[in-house]
């Protein structure tokens, strides 16, 4: 991953009222509680810049974030994360960091293998790895929630997706965390390689004997005429791989942070399981983990604020989803809004390809959970630790206690 300065220069084209020296992966506050600290942020102004991170702009208002999500030929999607994570890997990630015809080509590639009848027999895995994971501490005083259950379940579906042994479940759940969170660059370099290696290994073995799975079916399939290069399949595998595991266990950590902390909410989903659905759709447009970023491609003027080619743009998505002039207290979780959307996949041409999976994971979490454990909240004295680096915001730790009593 290339280095950035912490700060730069204020650019000409900057307006001075609009700077403040906010570091969305460090400062304290954020940390604290993201989506609180973006919402203080978007009472200042839907548009504003920060010369951290190598300088951005941070879009907070809904009107002006739904409009660069569908502007994606001014607002490109490469280089992905905040700080750049230009130069991690060779080339670009397929499909996340093409842009234009060229996405749109990969990605029709790849629909059929997410589109809900092809993700539905996915969910009988996941129940069954789920039903495992919670008999494990069912019985105990408590979990640390992302270690026992919000980590190894995602696995599950990569071992379908990629018809790879269920033996491996932990080494892929080890790795995830290992390349994206270990804040070890040598332990992360390292990492990156065996996943790499292990890739190259898979592909190669599908050519000689092609199976029922996501990557024989890519090697099958043809872009532009022509079948899959090792180079694409190998890049669109190693982003399946991260966004796969790494978005759903951040996700699922967030949710049940939210019911451990709001008993009403939990009493009221364990009294009436039918509203689940409706209570996760009002969780992911509270707190949606993936603020992506967007390089400018041209000058563009958004929300009145002149931005130039080249610029980065943080896409905050939390910030559309829970803006006021949108929803009436928008940053409450109330089941049963007559009206609700959610940035939480993104919206536009790179919408998330997996929405329906990670939904499937979610929904299945939390039926299982609420029907097979007593109410929960967080342990005394536990405070969670969260991330915000590059592209997806969740915890590293979320210490549960199980209240056996009331």
């Amino acid at each position: 991953m290339s280095q950035q300065p912490s700060a730069i220069a204020l650019p000409e084209h900057v307006p001075a009222h609009l700077v403040r020296e906010v570091d969305v992966v460090n400062d304290p506050d954020v940390l604290d509680e993201p989506w609180l600290a973006l919402d203080r942020l978007r009472q200042q102004a839907h548009v504003l810049w920060s010369p951290r991170l190598g300088g951005h702009w941070l879009v907070l208002g809904s009107a002006e974030v739904r409009e660069a999500f569908q502007h994606g030929e001014a607002f490109s999607s490469y280089p992905t994360g905040l700080p750049s994570m230009e130069g991690f890997w060779p080339r670009k990630l397929i499909p996340e960091e093409l842009d234009g015809d060229e996405h749109q080509r990969y990605r029709r590639l790849l629909s059929p293998f997410f589109s809900p009848g092809a993700i539905r027999p996915l969910a009988a895995s996941v129940r069954s790895r789920a039903v495992e994971l919670i008999g494990r501490f069912a019985d105990s005083d408590g979990c640390e929630f992302m270690e026992a259950f919000a980590r190894p379940l995602p696995s599950t579906v990569f071992l379908d997706l990629f018809g790879a042994p269920t033996a491996q479940a932990e080494t892929f759940t080890q790795w995830t965390y290992d390349l994206l969170h270990a804040n070890d660059i040598a332990v992360s370099t390292e990492t990156g390689k065996q996943i790499v290696g292990y890739l190259i290994s898979l592909i190669a073995g599908r050519r000689r004997a092609p199976q029922q799975d996501l990557i024989s079916g890519l090697i099958a399939s043809s872009v532009g005429g022509r079948p899959l290069s090792d180079e694409e399949l190998l890049d669109t595998a190693f982003l399946l791989f991260i966004a796969g595991l790494d978005t759903v266990t951040s996700q699922l950590g967030v949710v049940f942070h939210h019911l451990a902390t709001h008993p009403n909410l939990q009493q009221s989903l364990r009294a009436a399981p039918a509203s689940i659905s409706d209570a996760l759709e009002e969780l992911l447009r509270v707190y949606p983990i993936v603020p992506p970023v967007r390089t400018l491609t041209r000058d563009y003027v958004l929300g009145g604020i002149e931005m130039k080619q080249g610029d980065k743009v943080l896409l905050g998505t939390s910030g559309a989803s829970r803006d006021p002039a949108v929803f009436d207290n928008p940053g409450e979780v109330r089941v049963g809004r007559e009206s609700t959307w959610t940035t939480a996949f993104g919206l536009g041409a790179h919408r998330c390809l997996g929405m329906h999976l990670a939904r499937q994971e979610l929904l299945i979490s939390l039926q299982l959970m609420l029907s097979s454990i007593p109410a929960f909240e967080l342990a005394p004295g536990a405070r969670p630790k969260w991330h915000t680096v590059g592209n997806v915001w969740g915890l590293d730790q979320l210490q549960l206690r199980f209240r056996r009593n009331g």
